[in-house]
């Protein structure tokens, strides 16, 4: 809906047919999307991040919490090298899988990567590399910390 005069107008003169099937198009091809999985995720950190792989050992294997673990370790290793080119390979990989992941690998990304490197951090590392994030890592981190605010708000009954 336009507003037009204080009115609220429907967008029909804004929306030809052209227009809804080319939206229709997009829309059709980010639902085709397949969702990643954890083996995906195993795939992917083999492939652009072959050091890392390196370092995933037998007793992590399978359990996609401790999987992405060892990138989380990886990229405070970097951190600690002050080395944000790696940082920046690291989240950017991150982001794309988490952006397409099926819940499993989601909240293993989201908690044992996002929120163990960023929560409660703020050296001037982490500032820097919280501005590489993506929009929807940002969002799950922020919606992270607002929810540890309230829990701190809380008067702990005991």
């Amino acid at each position: 809906f336009a507003f037009a005069d204080g009115i609220v107008q429907p967008f029909d003169h804004l929306l030809d047919f052209r227009t809804f099937i080319s939206l229709r198009r997009m829309v059709s091809y980010q639902y085709s999307k397949p969702l990643i999985k954890r083996a995906d995720f195993i795939k992917q950190i083999t492939l652009y991040l072959p050091e890392v792989a390196a370092r995933i050992e037998e007793s992590d294997f399978g359990i996609v919490h401790l999987e992405v673990g060892v990138l989380r370790l990886a990229t405070r290793e970097a951190f600690a090298r002050s080395d944000f080119p790696t940082v920046r390979r690291h989240l950017q990989l991150a982001a794309d899988l988490f952006e397409r992941a099926d819940a499993e690998l989601y909240e293993a990304i989201r908690i044992s990567y996002l929120e163990a490197i960023f929560l409660g951090e703020t050296t001037a590392a982490h500032i820097v590399a919280r501005g590489m994030l993506s929009k929807p890592m940002e969002n799950a981190l922020r919606q992270a910390e607002l929810h540890l605010e309230k829990q701190r708000a809380v008067p702990q009954m005991g």
